[in-house]
């Protein structure tokens, strides 16, 4: 007698409250952003509305991709996984060629064309998650088979994080990582190989912090910034100030003065220090609650799937954007190092806006499927 179990997915209407905090989040974004970014748009490039209009047209680009993706067939994107992983490691890769590759801050994330960038890690998040997914509900049957299983998915993890790391961006690349571990978490493979995940992430983030300085000094700084105010502490102190004197209400949109020149990068890793300054506490809740509730409905599209590559794709997406949104909001406030990671659809940047609208799609997709109970079907 053999035995299996069969998912039986019905399609249904797309959740319409993914699509609603979609669009919320975005013309939210997009204002603050414009507000955050006029004054370094007028003196960087003689235009207030450099910044602005580049995020347009990205979310112009982005909402049409997502779009696409809410409409595409389940099966039709898992045979398109491998050639989607090995073009995002091509890209990556391209990154480290001359000519081709760019160069900014010391970091080599960057594809030059035309003119125009494109950050190809961005993508690893998307196209791992995917994968291990994809794989990952493949074997569900035979998670305790670790060279069979549990080991080409690692093997992935791994390299897709090394080709992070080595584009000089050490934070995104174990944030990556992290996410691959939760999936092996969330697929129930043994709780041994979970610590010795998580003990490689920490043994392998000492020499990697030790390597560069900078690094170091970005620890101390966050440690002391009192320390060097003007240096290494600057940035920090001048996040918590804009904070500060936002109070509750804030000082009014537009009306913030951090963003005049007084904060590095405040039209991009540091934007939300901006909107603190000019909508205060109220409008850092504010925030803070459409991406919680972007969080509970991603997370309840995988509660509500019987279906094993449903739920850990999910998951994994929603997560890649929600700890963004974490990780970016303890860096403004002081809670963390800072990392270089964005605040998604709020900080500049056409590649991060194009594959977070891109999540979107696919998280809306995904909610269209609902699995009815289990059949269980027997055959002779």
């Amino acid at each position: 007698m053999r035995r299996f179990e069969a998912d039986r997915m019905v399609l249904r209407v797309s959740d319409s409250g993914l699509l609603g905090i979609m669009v919320l989040l975005t013309g939210t974004g997009v204002s603050a952003l414009f507000s955050a970014s006029y004054h370094f748009g007028r003196v960087a490039a003689g235009d207030p509305f450099y910044f602005f209009n580049r995020q347009i047209l990205w979310i112009v680009l982005g909402t049409l991709f997502s779009f696409i993706l809410s409409r595409m067939p389940l099966t039709l994107i898992r045979r398109l996984t491998h050639p989607f992983i090995i073009t995002t490691i091509v890209l990556n890769i391209l990154t480290y060629v001359p000519g081709i590759g760019s160069t900014a801050g010391g970091a080599s994330r960057w594809i030059e064309i035309g003119g125009n960038s494109f950050q190809p890690s961005e993508l690893v998040r998307v196209a791992l998650v995917l994968y291990m997914a994809h794989i990952l509900d493949k074997k569900k049957d035979r998670m305790d088979d670790f060279l069979n299983s549990i080991l080409p998915v690692l093997i992935m993890s791994v390299f897709m994080t090394v080709l992070v790391y080595f584009q000089n961006d050490f934070s995104s690349a174990i944030y990556v990582f992290l996410i691959a571990i939760l999936l092996l978490f969330l697929a129930g493979i043994r709780w041994s190989y979970i610590f010795g995940g998580s003990a490689a992430i920490v043994l392998s983030a000492i020499p990697m912090v030790m390597a560069k300085p900078y690094r170091l000094e970005r620890i101390r700084s966050w440690l002391s910034p009192l320390a060097d105010p003007s240096g290494a502490g600057y940035q920090l102190l001048k996040s918590r100030m804009a904070l500060q004197n936002g109070h509750f209400w804030g000082l009014g949109v537009g009306q913030g003065q951090v963003k005049l020149g007084g904060l590095p990068a405040a039209h991009s890793d540091f934007v939300f220090a901006v909107v603190g300054e000019e909508t205060g506490f109220a409008g850092i809740v504010f925030i803070l609650f459409l991406f919680l509730v972007f969080a509970i409905k991603g997370y309840s599209v995988a509660l509500n799937s019987s279906s094993c590559y449903v739920r850990l794709a999910a998951f994994g997406l929603t997560s890649s954007v929600y700890f963004q949104v974490l990780i970016n909001a303890a860096v403004v406030c002081g809670a963390l190092p800072a990392t270089g990671i964005p605040l998604p659809l709020f900080s500049a940047g056409g590649t991060s806006t194009l594959v977070t609208l891109g999540i979107f799609g696919l998280l809306i997709n995904f909610s269209r499927y609902k699995a009815k109970d289990r059949e269980v079907l027997c055959y002779g």
